[in-house]
Parts: structure tokens; sequence; C-alpha cells
């Protein structure tokens, strides 16, 4: 599943905002301060689906996504009387309007018009069926990758190491089923030939390879004897990923991120992906995420020449041709 079409109404109240995305790459550009950031924020939101931060001011939001799904939020601040108005009008205000349990139809007017509400909704159809929100989150595969570092709230760990800890999870769980994947075919004929191991292998064997030329400077390398993620300096083995750099962490996440996405369709959000980032990594960043999986939607924001090089400068779209303010 991948994303179409984006369109966000009255954002802070003051903006209009309609982007057509490529199912491949969309690079977004633009000043400090021009909602690059918000703007990926409210499309996780409809990923997720999840709501949207009300500090945000969005009067509703929808998200067309492929296999004719859509994804729609819409946002209610006013009077039960301003409800009444308009939710025959509002299909999603129609819905809202039916989870309340006040019947808005039989008060009279002064008595709707003193209360208020402060709600939301979110509805997503495929074509004209409605369907359950942990529906689409079985079919859609969709990541959201923060590359800034800070702690968190509630244990002695950072926000990346957090993050890291969970993909070597993952990781080791995947080379856990390529393995099983060779002993079921050993089971079937006997014996493995060398073009099943190629193939089952293929996507990991690339992932350490990108992986082992990005830190390649430092003379740190994969140790591919281990089933798990695990890293050698020169002979010594590493055992703490935490000990690595931010930027080094930043990577991982990212590459592990595309790896584990199984060549699936999936959306891929990545906000200033380069924090921290070598130069060169970043030089190479879209080119190792498309070779991991050429089926991600990628969708970033990004201030860095060095991620756009290597032929991604015409995917770059500038928010400011996506926003059109209210007057």
């Amino acid at each position: 599943m991948k994303i179409k079409k984006i369109k966000i109404e009255r954002l802070y109240n003051r903006y209009n905002f309609e982007w057509e995305l490529s199912p491949n790459v969309n690079i977004l550009a633009g000043e400090n301060g021009s909602y690059k950031t918000t703007l990926l924020k409210i499309i996780a939101a409809l990923c997720e689906p999840d709501n949207i931060p009300e500090a945000f001011g969005v009067k509703s939001a929808s998200a067309n996504m492929s296999n004719d799904i859509t994804v729609k939020y819409r946002s209610f601040r006013d009077s039960l009387l301003r409800l009444r108005k308009e939710f025959e009008s509002d299909e999603l205000l129609n819905e809202l309007a039916s989870k309340i349990s006040t019947d808005i139809n039989s008060q009279d007017e002064k008595s709707l018009a003193d209360h208020t509400i402060n709600a939301s909704i979110i509805a997503i159809r495929k074509k004209s069926s409605k369907i359950a929100i942990s529906t689409f989150r079985q079919e859609r595969n969709y990541s959201l990758v923060s590359t800034f570092d800070v702690p968190t709230k509630t244990e002695n760990i950072s926000a990346l190491d957090q993050q890291l800890e969970k993909l070597e999870s993952e990781y080791a769980y995947y080379l856990s089923d390529l393995s099983k994947q060779l002993n079921d075919i050993i089971k079937s004929v006997g014996r493995v030939e060398r073009e099943d191991m190629q193939r089952i292998y293929a996507q990991n064997d690339l992932f350490i390879e990108i992986v082992n030329h990005a830190f390649a400077n430092t003379k740190k390398f994969v140790d591919t004897e281990q089933s798990k993620l695990q890293f050698k300096l020169e002979k010594e083995v590493l055992d703490d990923n935490k000990k690595l750099s931010s930027g080094e962490k930043q990577f991982l996440i990212i590459m592990l991120t595309v790896l584990l996405q199984r060549k699936e369709e999936s959306i891929l959000i990545m906000d200033e992906p380069e924090i921290s980032m070598h130069i060169d990594w970043q030089r190479e960043l879209l080119n190792n995420l498309k070779k991991l999986n050429p089926n991600c939607q990628i969708i970033l924001a990004t201030h860095s020449p060095g991620v756009i090089m290597d032929g991604w400068e015409q995917l770059v779209t500038n928010i400011s041709s996506l926003i059109t303010r209210i007057e």
C-alpha cells in the first residue's frame, strides 16, 4: 500500500495543503519554520492512523492510498447546534453525531448552542465500504523513522538506543526465519543448492555489504558468525551496539527498518535523516534504501544537498508549492 495524495484543510486555521505523491521517492524541501515536520507528522498520523495533534488546528485531512483506500480525519470544535446544522452535509460529522450520547435532533436550539464539544473522528473506506482501523493496520506496511537522539521519559536509555534495540530484536528473528527457510528445503529435498542460499540470503548479504562499506573507515564490520547484529573492530568483538556513534546508530536504524520490510510494498517517512550522518552516507542513502526495498515509498524532509545528489534532485518538492494561504 502506498500514498497517492494528501490533502489537509486549515492547518493552524491558515493554510490548506495538497500533495500528489510519487510511488517511489518524495523529497520535501523548504526553509526552517515552513511546516515540513508538521506535515510529515500529519501524514504519519493518517498512516497510523491516529488523531492529529490538536495544536496543529487541522479541520480535516485525508490520504488517498493505493487499492482504492481512503483515510479521512475530521475535527470539530464548536457547539452542538453547529454540529446539527452541518452533519447532514458532512459524512464524517454525521458519523461523529451518531457517537454522541445527546440526541441533537430532539434538543432545542438554545440548549444545543450552550453546549460545545471538542472531538475528532477517523474513518477508513475501500471504495464505498468501511474498513476497521485494525484491518487497515494489518494491510499497510508503514514506518516512521526518527533520527533525533533524546533521552526517553521513562527509562535510562536514549531514543536512538531504544529504536535500535527493538530493531536488533526483529533482525535476530529475521535471521532465524532465513535459517528456517533453508532447513525447510533440506527437509523437503535433502540438500540445499547454492542458488537457494543466494536467493534466501540475498537481501541480508546486501545489507551487510552496505553497512560494512559505510563503516569501513572506522574498521568496524558485521560479525556474520553471530545470529544477531554484532560488530567486530578488526579482531575484537564489540559487545554493545550502544557504544556506536549517533551517526552509526541512525544509519543502522534506517537500513534495518527497510531491510525488515522484506521487499514488501511499504511506506517510509523520515524527517531530516541526515542529522549526524557522514556526508558519504547521505549521498548514498536513497540508492541504498531502494536497493534494500525497491517497493518502498520514501517520504522525507531534508536540508542536506548530500541526500539529493546522484540524480534525486528532480524529485524535490518545495513545500511552498503545496501550501495555499487562506485569505
